[in-house]
């Protein structure tokens, strides 16, 4: 059934993909954005409170009698070296902005023991209801999960960092593991720093972040699809237009002259420009085409089908060339002036190929010569009437520029053989012959391809001889 009129439009125009594209960019964009911007914003802070809490922890520890304060653990007994630590390490709370300073010692994966827990002067002296003493255990307060960072930095070295939510909010935890002069852990020192507003202050950095990438992405998106529709959707969209309207005025039109195609004035200067030239000049080429076709029907009947379908190269065989021989037989029976000619191309060195490379490179050697001989003789029928050899037989375009096409065939099998980055087997090599028939000395077809052969074959052997 014939089809007639446009078709569909398509459910992806460009326009819509490329806005599409756009969105699906800056929405990538933001959430890579925004996640560096949150790790880059929360590692530069925390690097500063390591250091902070690093330098009180050293502080601190510094001022610690290891023996004395061991023993305080072990006998659940303050000495005066105790009192002053303690005492010390309410001055540190007072001085520096942190959450909580104190001492303890795991006694077990669900309770820890508090040893010093540093105060303000008020929680210290005067409302003390809730302080913490020595021997002090836990109980409901810490769990498995509280306890267990702390347990760590015991076996650790150096200072631990880990992050708390308490019921006051986040804590920035730093731990550093209390050791007797042999080496061996019996409590922890730890700092708490409270990094609720942190928190706060890292989303906000992020959220304003993701907010100028979307303003600077929408910028960006609007000024792009202006670009997009000026210089590529809009001139695509009349090249499309144009076209459609060839195809629906073109559609089984057997007049040539009324296969007329109206360029679309479009100057973008880039690709599209260049496309809707290209589709000018195919339309030109396709009213050249119909014409040859229309003259090849007046002239022959159907030549497609298998039987006459060189299997390897897909041009016709040597079944084709004798069905065309009788056709052409009978023509020049009835018009003894016919002008034709036959032009004769054979493959050199395709044995040398085949026993050097193999069969399916000498394969194809012969493809490559097969188009180069329906690149050359466009207007003309090519035959593959033997393993390596080929017949052309030239009529009207073709046969007025014979001499052209040699040189142009030669030229090119030239340009193959200089071409060092082709294999052996693409660098093919050939020889070719022609004659026209001459109503003088020919009889028939059979004449003028023996003479054709004739000169292809004194073509091959001056190019042995040359080589030699």
């Amino acid at each position: 059934m014939q089809k007639t009129g446009s078709p569909e439009i398509s459910k992806k125009p460009l326009g819509r993909s490329i806005t599409l594209g756009c969105l699906i960019f800056i929405l990538l964009l933001c959430i890579v954005i925004g996640i560096a911007s949150y790790a880059s914003y929360k590692s530069a802070l925390y690097q500063r409170y390591e250091a902070y809490i690093t330098d009180i922890l050293t502080y601190t520890e510094s001022e610690i009698d290891h023996e004395d304060l061991k023993d305080c653990i072990e006998t659940l007994e303050r000495s005066k070296a105790f009192d002053a630590l303690e005492l010390f390490m309410d001055g540190i709370k007072e001085d520096f902005d942190i959450h909580y300073l104190y001492i303890l010692t795991i006694v077990d994966e669900s309770h820890m023991m508090s040893v010093i827990s540093a105060e303000n002067y008020y929680d210290r002296y005067v409302d003390t209801e809730g302080n913490l003493y020595l021997g002090w255990l836990s109980d409901d307060e810490y769990d498995e999960e509280d306890i267990a960072p702390l347990s760590r930095s015991m076996d650790e070295e150096g200072v631990t960092f880990f992050e708390q939510d308490t019921d006051w909010g986040y804590d920035y935890t730093g731990a550093l593991a209390l050791r007797t002069e042999d080496g061996e852990p019996y409590a922890v020192l730890a700092v708490d720093i409270d990094i609720t507003d942190i928190h706060a202050l890292i989303r906000q950095r992020t959220l304003q972040a993701s907010v100028l990438i979307v303003l600077l992405g929408a910028v960006f998106t609007a000024i792009f699809l202006f670009w997009a529709r000026k210089n590529i959707t809009a001139p695509i969209l009349m090249l499309e237009e144009g076209v459609v309207a060839f195809a629906d005025k073109s559609h089984g039109q057997r007049d040539v002259s009324l296969l007329q195609y109206k360029e679309p004035e479009i100057h973008t200067e880039n690709e599209v420009e260049l496309l809707s030239h290209a589709v000018t000049k195919m339309t030109e080429d396709m009213q050249d085409y119909v014409q040859d076709i229309l003259s090849a029907e007046k002239k022959a009947d159907q030549m497609e089908g298998l039987a006459i379908k060189d299997a390897l190269t897909g041009i016709r065989n040597k079944t084709g060339y004798d069905r065309e021989v009788v056709k052409l037989e009978k023509t020049l029976s009835e018009d003894p002036e016919l002008a034709f000619g036959i032009v004769m191309i054979d493959l050199n060195y395709l044995k040398k190929l085949n026993d050097t490379y193999g069969h399916e490179k000498g394969n194809i050697s012969i493809k490559k010569l097969s188009v180069l001989a329906c690149t050359v003789f466009t207007h003309s029928p090519v035959f593959r009437v033997g393993g390596d050899e080929f017949v052309v037989i030239l009529t009207g375009w073709d046969l007025e520029r014979i001499e052209h096409l040699i040189q142009q065939f030669n030229d090119i099998l030239s340009q193959y053989a200089a071409d060092e980055s082709l294999e052996p087997w693409e660098r093919i090599s050939a020889s070719i012959g022609y004659t026209a028939y001459d109503p003088k000395k020919d009889t028939g077809v059979a004449d003028v391809f023996k003479r054709a052969d004739a000169e292809m074959y004194n073509c091959k052997k001056v190019m042995h001889a040359m080589r030699e």
